[in-house]
């Protein structure tokens, strides 16, 4: 699975999980092993999008100055 795909899956899991907190809330059941889930689910997320190489401003700048250059 590609980490576009993890992302969305990870996404609309966090939200639906979000929707079953919130009824537990307003019932006033305990929702520990949701929370749990959803604390796991964010670290996750966290994980995946650290993974991706993020560009420096300086590095940015130098390929758009290469490229007029060149």
């Amino acid at each position: 699975m590609s980490t576009f795909f993890q992302k969305i899956t990870i996404r609309k899991e966090i939200k639906k999980l979000n929707e079953v907190i919130d009824l537990k809330i307003i019932k006033g059941l305990p929702y520990r092993a949701e929370a749990r889930r959803h604390k796991f689910l964010a670290s996750q997320f966290y994980i995946i999008n650290s993974r991706q190489p993020r560009a420096s401003m300086f590095k940015k700048m130098s390929h758009v100055l290469a490229s007029f250059v060149l």
